[in-house]
């Protein structure tokens, strides 16, 4: 490059000083004042033809720049010097100088010297922003991490996951949607924006959290690609190994800038679903530990500890019959109430541990309740028996009948029966394609026809019980032998169930 030795020293000063830029509307504004003063033109604009094809351009008059859209010529700029801006290799935009009378062949040198010297700062200055995005993402990445395995757990790690990843990606908005019971896929969890779409479920025609869902590739899209979110949005999977267990959304408000590293987002994505899916492993073991330790508390205490309380009543009743004075043979009864009572509390005891430790009330859970109910009524505990998996089989719509069948029974025993002992068993046959409710008692059986005090309640309990089983296409049987007791027995199909519910 021709000309004098201090022109050829400003022009290196301004290329090392060009490392000094941090950001990009800076270093931009840099080269155009920088190609304005070493080559004394008065007018000089960088067009950027990625991204927003936006041009920057700097009057050297008054020291004015602006942002607008076009090209020099596009505002009325004739006689121009240019070099283009390299990247990678390819085209950055271009520098353009103009106002001067004359452009010489060292202009053209300075003006060629000053891009390809912007290129070499923008590429500095690119990797320098990828790797502090990367250091942003990775440090997201670990306090989420951190907050996982340190306790927060359920729908509060879900909040984390959606606030994290809104608060890196400078978001407006972030969702994390996950597949129901059913494989559909639902919002479970918002942060940020000006909508509740919490709880709302995904088309699966033609969405983009379906196809990202499915094919576990992630997504950037522009304004108004995804429903509810005006602006661009990444949609990333939430990959577990091969498996992808939901999406992560990220949303910005219109006319925002789209996403352009969604690597980062779907490696941070990557890293939250294995600590979620971790977390949740977790749980389920220590839940399953839980739930062995009640099973096995439940077993010491049937096998041994009633047993044994069972054997103290009995031999306890066995000394009435030896004794000849009546105050201790009242003291010895008093002592086999007290051993029955306890065994009824220990039974109970039993019940309880058998719920979830969620809280959540279980159909088995419901049944012991109503047999509760009635033990208080009836002076005494009604024996139990539950079989099969009630809990998972038998469909939510099915339970209120079962139970409103159950407490029916339980009370026409209370009230006209004058029974000693009440048996009561509910069962799902091995095929799982049968609900079975019994209820037998030990009193006095159904009232005759001409027993006009018993006989119409009778009859219109019964009937609400034979209604509530063809109502799920099953019936209800009773068998009656006066001064012995009644055998309810309640029953419907269960794959006939299903069929309708689906």
């Amino acid at each position: 490059m021709g000309g004098n030795v201090s022109t050829e020293q400003r022009v290196l000063d301004v290329v090392l000083s060009f490392a000094e830029d941090e950001t990009l509307p800076e270093l931009l504004r840099h080269v155009v004042e920088s190609a304005c003063d070493l080559i004394d033109a008065p007018y000089g604009a960088l067009a950027v033809i990625n991204g927003h094809k936006e041009l920057l351009e700097f009057d050297q008059s008054d020291g004015r720049a602006q942002i607008t859209t076009g090209d020099p010529r596009s505002i009325g700029v004739a006689d121009f010097l240019g070099a283009p801006v390299k990247i990678h290799g390819e085209t950055f935009g271009n520098l353009f100088l103009a106002g001067k009378p004359q452009f010489t062949d060292q202009d053209r040198d300075i003006l060629t010297a000053l891009a390809t010297a912007a290129g070499s700062a923008l590429e500095h200055l690119d990797r320098y922003e990828q790797t502090r995005k990367r250091e942003v993402w990775l440090r997201a990445a670990a306090e989420v991490t951190t907050n996982l395995l340190t306790g927060t757990n359920g729908r509060d790690a879900l909040y984390l996951v959606a606030k994290t990843a809104r608060r890196t990606a400078d978001a407006d908005f972030a969702a994390v949607v996950l597949p129901d019971h059913n494989g559909d896929l639902v919002i479970e969890v918002t942060d940020g924006g000006a909508y509740d779409a919490e709880g709302m479920r995904v088309p699966k025609d033609g969405t983009v959290s379906y196809r990202v869902y499915e094919s576990g590739e992630a997504e950037c899209h522009d304004e108004g690609t995804v429903p509810m979110v005006p602006g661009p949005c990444a949609v990333v999977p939430l990959t577990v190994g091969e498996r992808t267990i939901g999406v992560l959304i990220v949303a910005r408000p219109k006319d925002e800038p789209s996403f352009d590293d969604p690597e980062l987002i779907e490696a941070f994505a990557a890293q939250a679903a294995l600590v979620l899916e971790f977390t949740r492993a977790q749980g389920d073991t220590e839940r399953i530990a839980v739930l062995e330790d009640r099973d096995r508390i439940a077993r010491d205490l049937h096998d041994l500890v009633i047993q044994r309380l069972f054997g103290l009543g009995l031999g306890l009743q066995g000394l009435t019959g030896m004794s000849a004075r009546p105050a201790l043979t009242d003291r010895i009864s008093g002592f086999v109430e007290e051993v029955d009572h306890t065994i009824r509390e220990i039974r109970r005891t039993i019940f309880s541990l058998q719920e979830p430790p969620s809280g959540g009330t279980s159909l088995r859970g419901q049944i012991l309740n109503a047999v509760h109910e009635s033990a208080r009524l009836l002076g005494f505990e009604p024996d139990v028996s539950l079989e099969g998996p009630l809990d998972t089989v038998v469909p939510d719509q099915l339970r209120p009948d079962l139970l409103a069948t159950l407490r029916e029974a339980l009370t026409n025993v209370v009230r006209h029966a004058r029974a000693k002992h009440v048996a009561v068993a509910v069962s799902v046959n091995r095929t799982m394609t049968r609900l079975e409710l019994t209820v037998s008692d030990d009193g006095r059986g159904l009232p005759l026809a001409d027993d006009r005090g018993g006989a119409p309640h009778h009859a219109g309990g019964l009937a609400n019980m034979a209604a509530r089983a063809r109502r799920h296409h099953g019936e209800c049987a009773v068998d009656s032998i006066p001064g012995a007791g009644v055998g309810i027995t309640w029953f419907v199909p269960l794959v006939l169930q299903e069929a309708s519910w689906r």
